[in-house]
């Protein structure tokens, strides 16, 4: 079965977190894990897309309006993190460029009077300003993130306060290199509390020189207007499904490529996760098990049940919700190919199915049910 979805832009939602709430985003810390080959955005050498975005970077770097602070802001998994560190990377050359250019005694050599402008922010893997991003040894470089719970064994649901206070005195610290950068990379800058945003601002207004904050945001509404008022945002674009499409190439069985560029949406990084062997049978198998034109076959989903709600599947079980949520939402907007029978039905028994099956997996995770009932459960909702 060809399932095929539009774009749609969801609207953002705007959540402005209080310290209570830090655990509203809770997850495993396995969550959003990027396949095993693939590296991490701190160590990605090639930036898929966004090449306008480049462009105006450079552009703002040329003609002096550089800005202390950005919010990077679109889907998870779009290029966001990729391209903050390309950028980093970037500055950090350029400043060991600049002190190269000094003599033995610290006098300044010749230099040309009108230095060619870069046309990308590209810098090469050989480059030890890229081993020393990418291993996390720059120390003109620091990256905020939620933080592990040990008590929980989950990722935080917030950037709490106390993370945020380390970006100031780092900011003000002198360069390693001279007039060099100092750079801040906020992972999940939506997930900030109230007073963590409220922390944020004083190190805004008043930045120090060659000091650059980079806000990613998944969810650019979650972001206090006193923030935006101090940051240039720039919004990352899904990615059309022809780059998604080649990134895929030899990654999973071809007649795969179509439904995992549908359930992707634009996003790079779930496309190559859900393209990740295991997870792709999964979602096969999942929406296989919903066809129409026959009754649910409960004796196979049973046995999918058993395999994949299995304690330590807490992955697996992601990916099962997120193709759920899928096809419930494609069924809604009557942006998916087949399910005739449930597409056909009236729109408040179809967002019934939707909202049902958001309650149902609310249920079982706040109750730390059996995940085979959360399995199970699912297809409840369809029948």
């Amino acid at each position: 079965m060809t399932m095929l979805f539009d774009n749609i832009d969801d609207e953002d939602h705007k959540i402005f977190l209080d310290e209570e709430d830090e655990n509203l985003f809770d997850l495993p810390p396995q969550s959003s894990a990027p396949p095993a080959d693939m590296p991490t955005p701190r160590a990605t050498e090639i930036l898929i897309g966004h090449t306008s975005i480049e462009q105006q970077l450079l552009y703002m770097l040329d003609h002096h309006r550089f800005p202390h602070g950005f919010i990077f802001s679109g889907l998870e998994g779009v290029g966001k993190s990729v391209m903050a560190y390309r950028l980093a990377r970037y500055l950090f050359s350029k400043d060991h460029k600049s002190e190269d250019s000094s003599g033995l005694f610290g006098e300044t050599l010749a230099r040309p009077s009108s230095p060619t402008p870069s046309s990308s922010l590209y810098t090469s893997p050989t480059d030890p300003v890229f081993a020393r991003v990418a291993s996390g040894g720059n120390p003109d470089l620091l990256l905020i993130e939620r933080p592990f719970d040990e008590k929980t064994g989950r990722i935080r649901g917030s950037l709490p306060v106390e993370e945020i206070r380390k970006i100031a005195p780092f900011m003000r610290k002198t360069a390693s290199v001279e007039s060099g950068w100092r750079i801040v990379i906020v992972d999940d800058a939506d997930t900030m509390t109230r007073s963590s945003q409220n922390s944020l601002l004083k190190i805004l207004e008043e930045p120090p020189e060659k000091a650059l904050l980079i806000l990613i945001a998944h969810r650019a509404g979650a972001l206090l207007p006193t923030i935006y008022s101090r940051c240039v945002h720039i919004p990352f674009a899904p990615l059309p499904d022809d780059d998604i499409r080649r990134s895929l190439l030899g990654r999973c069985p071809d007649h795969q490529i179509p439904l995992i560029i549908s359930m992707a949406e634009g996003s790079l990084g779930a496309a190559l996760e859900y393209a990740d062997g295991q997870h792709a049978d999964l979602i096969g198998q999942a929406i296989g098990l919903l066809q129409d034109g026959q009754g649910l076959r409960w004796n196979d989903i049973q046995i999918f049940a058993d395999f994949f709600g299995n304690k330590g599947n807490d992955d697996s079980q992601r990916i099962f919700k997120e193709t759920m949520l899928w096809v419930a939402s494609g069924i809604v907007r009557n942006k998916i190919n087949g399910f005739d029978r449930l597409k056909s039905a009236p729109l408040g028994r179809k967002l019934k199915i939707h909202d049902d099956l958001r309650i149902h997996f609310d249920k079982c995770q706040s109750g730390n049910l059996d995940k085979r009932f959360l399995i199970m459960g699912a297809y409840m909702v369809f029948e």
